[in-house]
Parts: structure tokens; sequence; C-alpha cells
């Protein structure tokens, strides 16, 4: 007998990445409307959001033998029969390939959800691209996080297939208080992965741009999230070294506890050159931190509406600089200004209640 209370999310692993970040989010909000939510990931000795997921939540993990990963769609087919779901989520490309492989085999009547998550300027346009492109036909509905990606896909794919659901924030992040002592310490963050994509490079070049313009020690950068070597991050270490300012921006790895970071952050710096919506830009601003944005994507618009940071020219290093010089000497009215700004503008986009209720809508209408 078909449980229509039951979901699928397919996605890669449970590792740091804000996609993994929002399948945890969503999943558990399903689970707590009462859904039978299960997760499917292929990589499971990745396990950094892992323990933030309701008990109730089933994994299923099929571990991937070899690279191309050929054995995965059936497994994913094998559950597909084994549970009836009423509606299944495939999140990033290859995820969402191997769902959609298994679903030209499945012959019952099920939902099927392509979630885009990744910038679409960074894929590459080979002949798997056109393969997975196709492929995404299959799919009832497909969502994207970003405004301006969505425009994209809704032309590629028809308006009525493709909707917009912004991320999904926890309520821990929204309850955030910020600490007493915030706007006195200044303590700048950024959360990202340390790919060079990511944009490192840049803001070590804008806090050397800070120390020659202003003539005075620029200040510290917090960067959390994981440490992927690479000789561009070697180059950045050694520049930093250089202008001694290796004590100005520190990576400290993976985190888990940002909630409580953010608490003592007194702006977000998010500098990456390529980007959907990213995880740290809502969870900052509901937790009522403003923002430093580049200028890409959605981010002109979100520093437009809520009123709650500064954008930067992301090929002009003198643009970061000035955008710190600018916060270091914001007046506390002016900063106590951005931070209810941030706060009520998440309310509206970014509470995790908003995504799950559009999730609803497309496993069946209830909202």
């Amino acid at each position: 007998m078909l449980d229509n209370k039951n979901v699928l999310f397919v996605i890669d692993h449970f590792g740091s990445g804000g996609a993994q970040r929002q399948v945890v989010n969503l999943a558990n909000g399903l689970s707590n409307k009462g859904f039978n939510v299960h997760i499917v990931v292929y990589y499971p000795q990745y396990d950094h959001h892992r323990y933030a997921l309701r008990s109730e939540v089933v994994v299923h993990e099929l571990s991937k033998r070899t690279k191309l990963g050929i054995t995965v769609p059936f497994k994913i087919l094998y559950l597909l029969y084994n549970y009836r779901y009423k509606a299944v989520f495939g999140f990033l490309d290859t995820p969402s390939l191997y769902l959609e492989l298994a679903s030209l085999l499945y012959f019952h009547k099920t939902t099927l959800c392509y979630s885009e998550r990744s910038s679409l300027a960074l894929q590459k346009k080979g002949p798997g691209y056109f393969v997975k492109q196709n492929l995404h036909k299959l799919c009832d509905f497909i969502t994207s996080n970003s405004i301006a990606q969505t425009e994209v896909l809704a032309a590629r794919f028809g308006s009525v297939k493709v909707r917009y659901i912004a991320n999904a924030v926890p309520k821990v992040f929204h309850d955030v208080v910020k600490n007493s002592a915030t706007y006195s310490e200044k303590v700048f963050a950024v959360f990202s992965h340390t790919t060079p994509f990511k944009n490192f490079s840049y803001v070590v070049d804008s806090l050397i741009d800070y120390k020659i313009r202003f003539k005075s020690e620029p200040p510290v950068i917090n960067w959390y999230g994981h440490i992927y070597e690479s000789s561009e991050l070697n180059i950045a270490r050694e520049k930093l070294l250089h202008n001694g300012l290796q004590d100005n921006l520190i990576f400290h790895g993976p985190v888990s506890n940002v909630e409580t970071i953010l608490s003592k952050v007194f702006f977000l710096l998010h500098p990456s050159r390529f980007e959907s919506s990213a995880n740290a830009v809502a969870e900052a601003l509901s937790a009522g931190t403003p923002v430093i944005l580049g200028n890409i994507n959605d981010h002109p618009i979100i520093v437009k509406e809520s009123g709650s940071g500064f954008l930067v020219d992301l090929s002009n290093p003198s643009s970061l600089a000035n955008a710190l010089n600018v916060a270091l000497n914001i007046s506390e009215e002016e900063y106590d200004n951005l931070c209810r700004n941030a706060k009520l503008y998440s309310s509206y986009n970014y509470a995790d209640e908003v995504a799950v209720c559009k999730y609803l809508d497309i496993i069946n209408n209830e909202c």
C-alpha cells in the first residue's frame, strides 16, 4: 500500500557544503510535519552535518564503489519500488543524474524534482552537460535557491516547472542575540571552503591595499571552512607573510557552531566569484549580522532590498578595502540599524518554515 507520507532526498554526502546543510534543514522540517523522510548518500564517510538530523529521518548509505558509480541508480531504483515515495528530490548535478536515471525504469507515479544548488556559471558545457540538461526535462519541478538563476532555468525549462525557493535557515540562527561586545571588538568572518573561486586571493590583495592606502593595520578576518590545499592558497599565504599580514587572515577549518560564532561577528564577508545563493549569507542575515558581498548574482538584490550591508566590486581589491574601512568607522547607531534590517529581511525570506511550505506545495499542495 502506498504511504503518501514517504519522501526521498538524494545527495552525495553530509559534508560541510551548503547544499548538504540545506538537505538536513529541509529533511528536519518535513519530518516535523509528519513525513517519513529518507535520504540517500553515496559518500557516507563525509558526515559533517549528519549530527543535526532528526532521529526519525532514515539514511540509506549507498557506497559508491567506482568513480562512475553505475550501481547507484539501480540501488535508488530498488528504494523507489520498495517505498513508493510520493515525491523524490535530487540535490546537485550528479546525485540528480543518478535519481533521474533510476526514474527511467520506475513505472509508478511520483513527483520528481531537481534542486539546483550550484552556480550555473561553473557548469562545463561538454557532452555530459547536455545529457544532464535533457534528463532534467524528466522532472515535474526544478527548484533554485537563486533569484537570478531561477530566471535562467525558467527560460530553459519553462516557468511553470521552475520555482524559486530561498535557503531554509533553522530557527537557531533567527534566535541569535548579538554579543554586547560585537560593535567594539569588530570581528570579521568568512564562511566558505578554500577552493580558489571562493576568492581568498581577493581578500589578501584587499588587506594589502588597506595597509598601504590607510597606513594602518587592517582588521583581522577569520575564515571558516574546509581547507583545500592548493598552489593558489600557498601563494596567498606567502603574500600575507611578505606584507606582515599573516595574522590578519586566519584559516580555521570547518566548524559546526556557526550560529554561536555569528553572535560575535561584526560583518560577514562573502567574496566568492561564483555563487548560486550562499547559505553563509542567509545565515548571517538571519543572525542579524550585516554583510559585505561581492557584486554577483543575487547579491545586489539582497543588499538593496535588505539594507543590511555593502556591495563590493570583485574586480577591484580597493573596493573591499574601502568597505572594510567604512565598516570599521560606522557609528553604533548605524550598525544597530543594519542588524535590525538584516533580521527583518531574513524573517520574510529565510525562515525555515517558508522553504518547507514551498516544498510541501510541490509534494501535495498543502500550503
